[in-house]
């Protein structure tokens, strides 16, 4: 099994670490998810010289050949999630959301719906809510988005790569299947993204 250093780095022959600090944006307290995404862009390299101009990044970045980069600690928090998560409840069931505050939140205009709801999903504790930027770890997969639904499909070889980063990042953190998640689903982001990507 691989391991994490005082840096916050996985060490492994088969991660190459290229750690970008523009990327890291404070401590990350603990880890209680994983996000899947993929990068719209059609290298590593270009990813790679992003992350150095600082901004949003995430902690890991899977080539199509399946290398492996980590690019931030996992100690330190990345800006990956976005800045308005779903509801948890309204999507998986319904019955289980505050009806009364729902009903209100539904009832405004789109924008103010999805910032109140974002507001009112924060408040919970994880796993009633989906994942943050403060609580979990970004897994980016290079590749394209094609147009408003689409995102190139990800490769064997990243899907290869992709399993078994995730299997050392649940031993690591003690999480399971059901707290990895596809950005399309914590966030409002192009439903095709990391559609493809397969780690179970």
């Amino acid at each position: 099994m691989s391991t994490i250093d005082a840096n916050g780095m996985l060490i492994d022959p088969k991660v190459i670490l290229r750690r970008s600090s523009g990327i890291e944006h404070g401590a990350l307290p603990s880890v209680l998810a994983i996000v899947v995404h993929q990068t719209d862009s059609s290298t590593a390299e270009s990813s790679l010289n992003g992350y150095q101009v600082g901004g949003n990044g995430a902690h890991f970045l899977i080539d199509k050949n399946g290398q492996i980069y980590q690019t931030a600690s996992v100690f330190a928090r990345c800006y990956h999630v976005g800045k308005l998560i779903k509801s948890k409840c309204l999507t998986i069931n319904k019955n289980s959301c505050d009806t009364g505050a729902m009903a209100k939140m539904l009832a405004m205009s789109w924008v103010n719906q999805i910032n109140a709801i974002d507001a009112h999903e924060r408040a919970k504790p994880y796993p009633d809510r989906y994942p943050v930027n403060s609580d979990s770890i970004g897994i980016e997969l290079v590749g394209m988005h094609i147009d408003d639904k689409t995102y190139e499909a990800v490769t064997a070889a990243q899907n290869s790569s992709l399993q078994w980063l995730i299997e050392e990042l649940y031993a690591q953190f003690n999480l399971k299947a059901e707290d990895v998640y596809k950005h399309p689903t914590v966030s409002y982001k192009n439903p095709g993204e990391a559609s493809s990507a397969i780690w179970k």
